[in-house]
């Protein structure tokens, strides 16, 4: 009931049909344990899950889908960050680093509730992107602040149900748990199904305190069980699944507060259809009420004893559903949503517990929705939630005023005016995925984060080095770099959806106001782009990277302007291969004549290499002499004392990562002497030492530095020991590391006597991992325009 599931709309070329299978068997991996790599940022990140082998061919099918429909929206219920189990991490990190939590606080909530005896404890499930790896916060102070229940680290929490009696339940990536201290213990119920026993909801029965309900995920068809039933509190669970024709998940269930036989089950598929099913006989025999209904996924229900409500959608594939209403237990539907709402899907419903007629959706992109008059007349968007992706919505038990929304990417929101307004209350939850970072040359403590959900996204920016946050105006779409001109002026890349907003380069005005400068290519989602370069010479001249998508192809690109981004040339353009420019940087000569960029491949053979440009960019060829074939997800850096040389990273196996230098501007490269023993992404040079550089892993310490020009390095990762997917590097001035992860962003003063580094310490059998700081102020969001129109 509270996440969102798959479609099986993919864009229809044979590329994203093949692309659609790999998937389909790479999702029976990922439920069995195998964490899956980002999309967007699949060339940076590129790791499998720590301590799990992913053979080339599973990699190609990680890759080679791209995950995306034709407007660019995504699929949920497969994660796009690779997933470190307890453990991966040094837990005493050796060297030095003295990382700490820039934050700001957010996380992919798909469930928040209270509890029902203790109005002080509050509960937040994080599921990064509906998948597995995600974790559970609790709070003491109705939900001000948050700290993480550490024995579920790793764990994702789909959905949480409290007893009467303060007991509390979670549907989770592995079975249901129970709590009878309000959610610091847990205990593991055996559902007796095998390992594929993702719960993705809970439902209590009102009338039988020893009656559960579960519902279980299909694992891309290989879970026949989809619906179970416990009546003796848990203890044994038997199989009430509907006759369905195949598998599929069930995503909530609903139970009538008086009669524990009658209970409803909606389904969803993981790529399409949906379903609703009634029984009143405790699931011995079920009737199939879906006719009248959209055969798309179902997402959520409530039932009273007399009115049903469901609701559902994906924005992955169009897939829309709404609200509907029956009155006869399913065997007539009215629809509830009208005109006035801008998208159909709703992944919460709750109803005031005093009003039947005051009825609040959370949407998927819109918001809550409220209706005081049985949905005869909806407001959209209250309380400031209009950006907001809604995964869950829960009134506190018996109030008409307090509510928990758990949204994706920004983590939790609450009201206590019944939903005139909703304020941000995520301190301490440090889940947010960020996929960028960069401080401005002109104000170092000017910086700005790049954030990614399923389908929302955002750019963060802070003026007093990260202490206090805010959301800037850019459209709610995903953001795949951020970067501060040369100049001071803030400009982020935008990768979809498209229905949200045109994708390419966005600009920061002096008023705050973004300025769409493209490359658009047309109205669906055509340019998946991921890097970009300013001329320090010419205000004029930008460089993008990345890659064509769709009906563009899915060839490797570079595109540039001459004229500030009012005008664009995609002026290398190879291969219908799934390539991909993963960096670019320029040769500051004084010329802007000669350029060099890196590139991998996404089909999964994993090679790359380097291009050149000797004419500002305006043609490129192969420049690779002295790099490997197995060249993925290469990172580029600048030498401070020599405009020619630089630095690319790049892992060589699924288990090693290297550098590599030039020195004549990309002609030839060098190894630098070190290889790694776990894969690398991004590579940042020291501003002023050219000696000194860092390099980021996928898994073991977060970070390393090298301080004799790559030839060895040591670990410098103390305060990074919770880090997932550590992204990207970028320097604050000349002494202040910054560093953005799937757990929010860090940063690290690199100043003073550097001391002896020691080994790193090997990680116990069972480590307890250090709980992350809560930011100082948590970031309120700002209003965000309306983004104009998509065809």
């Amino acid at each position: 009931m509270k996440n969102s599931s798959n479609s099986n709309c993919f864009y229809s070329k044979t590329r994203l049909l093949l692309g659609f299978l790999g998937v389909l068997l790479i999702g029976c991996v990922l439920l069995a344990g195998v964490g899956a790599l980002s999309k967007t940022f699949a060339a940076r990140i590129g790791s499998p899950q720590a301590g799990t082998g992913i053979s080339s061919a599973q990699s190609s099918n990680l890759d080679a889908s791209r995950r995306l429909d034709e407007r660019g929206n995504r699929p949920a219920g497969m994660s796009f960050l690779p997933l470190h189990p307890p453990g991966s991490r040094a837990l005493r990190p050796a060297g030095t680093g003295n990382w700490s939590l820039l934050g700001p606080p957010g996380g992919d909530v798909f469930d928040a509730a209270a509890s029902t005896v203790d109005p002080s404890i509050a509960l937040a499930g994080i599921a990064p992107d509906g998948s597995f790896g995600g974790t559970l916060y609790r709070s003491t102070d109705a939900g001000n602040t948050w700290s993480q229940v550490l024995p579920l680290n790793g764990i994702s929490v789909f959905d949480i149900e409290f007893k009467a009696d303060g007991t509390v339940y979670i549907g989770t990536q592995d079975s249901v748990r129970r709590s009878t201290d309000g959610g610091t213990s847990w205990t593991l119920l055996n559902l007796g199904i095998g390992v594929n026993n993702q719960v993705f909801d809970v439902a209590l029965d009102p009338s039988n305190p020893l009656i559960i309900w579960a519902g279980i995920a299909n694992a891309s068809g290989s879970q026949p069980v989809n619906v179970m039933r416990s009546t003796d509190n848990g203890g044994t669970w038997s199989n009430r699944t509907p006759p369905l024709a195949v598998p599929i998940s069930c995503r909530g269930i609903a139970v009538d507060p008086t009669d524990s036989n009658t209970a409803i089950a909606v389904f969803g598929g993981d790529f399409g259809g949906g379903q609703v099913w009634t029984t009143t006989d405790g699931g011995d025999s079920w009737t199939n009420r879906s006719a009248g209904l959209p055969d798309n996924p179902m997402q959520a229900v409530v039932y009273d004893g007399s009115r049903l409500l469901v609701g559902g959608g994906q924005l992955f594939g169009s897939e829309n559903v709404g609200l509907y209403r029956s009155t006869d237990l399913g065997a007539t539907w009215t629809p509830l949503h009208d005109g006035t709402w801008p998208v159909l899907v709703v992944g919460g419903i709750a109803v005031d517990p005093n009003d039947a007629q005051t009825i609040l959706v959370a949407t998927d992109g819109s918001g809550v929705n409220r209706t005081t008059d049985g949905g005869g007349s909806w407001e959209i968007g209250i309380g400031g939630t209009d950006a907001l992706a809604g995964r869950s919505l829960r009134f506190r038990p018996d109030s008409s005023t307090e509510l928990l929304l758990g949204v994706s990417s920004l983590a939790v929101f609450r009201s206590t005016d019944g939903g005139d307004h909703f304020v941000h209350s995520s301190n301490g939850i440090s889940e947010l995925n960020l996929f960028s970072i960069d401080a401005s040359v002109v104000a170092s403590n000017e910086l700005a984060e790049a954030f990614q959900g399923q389908n929302n996204g955002g750019v963060l920016r802070s003026v007093d080095g990260g202490v206090t946050w805010d959301v800037e105006s850019a459209p709610p779409t995903r953001y795949s770099a951020v970067r501060f001109a040369p100049d001071g002026k803030l400009y982020a890349i935008s990768a979809g959806p498209s229905s949200v907003a045109q994708e390419g380069l966005y600009r920061r005005e002096n008023n705050g106001d973004w300025t769409p400068l493209g490359p658009d290519q047309g109205p669906l989602y055509e340019s998946d782009l991921n890097t970009v370069r300013f001329s320090h010479n010419n205000a004029n001249l930008i460089l993008l990277g990345g890659s064509d998508f769709g009906v563009a192809g899915f060839e490797a690109t570079i595109w540039r302007s001459t004229d500030a981004g009012q005008t664009w040339t995609k002026v290398y353009e190879v291969g219908n291969n799934f390539h991909r420019v993963t960096d670019i940087e320029i040769v500051e000569d004084g010329t802007d004549q000669n350029m060099v960029a890196v590139w991998n491949s996404e089909s999964g053979d994993n090679i790359g290499g380097a291009l050149r440009s000797t004419d500002g960019g305006a043609s490129w060829f192969d420049s690779s002499t002295g790099l490997p074939a197995f060249f993925r997800g290469p990172r580029l850096c600048a030498s401070p004392t020599d405009p020619h040389s630089f630095v690319v990273s790049a892992s060589l196996s699924f288990n090693s990562g290297g550098l590599f230098r030039t020195t004549d501007s990309g002609a030839t490269w060098t190894s630098t002497g070190w290889t790694g023993t776990n894969m690398v992404g991004d590579v940042a040079c020291n501003p002023v030492d050219d000696q000194m550089l860092f390099v980021t892993q996928l898994s073991g310490d977060a970070v390393l530095r090298s301080l004799n020009g790559g030839a060895t390095f040591s670990p410098f990762s103390n305060g990074l020991e919770n880090v997932v997917a550590p992204r990207e590097l970028a320097f604050a001035g000349d002494s202040r590391l910054l560093l953005a992860s799937a757990k929010g962003s860090h940063a690290t003063d690199i100043a003073g006597p550097t001391p002896t580094p020691t080994p790193t310490p090997t990680p116990s059998a069972t480590p307890t991992p250090t709980a992350s700081p809560t930011p100082r102020v948590t970031p309120t969001p700002r209003a965000r325009p309306t983004p104009r129109p998509r065809p």
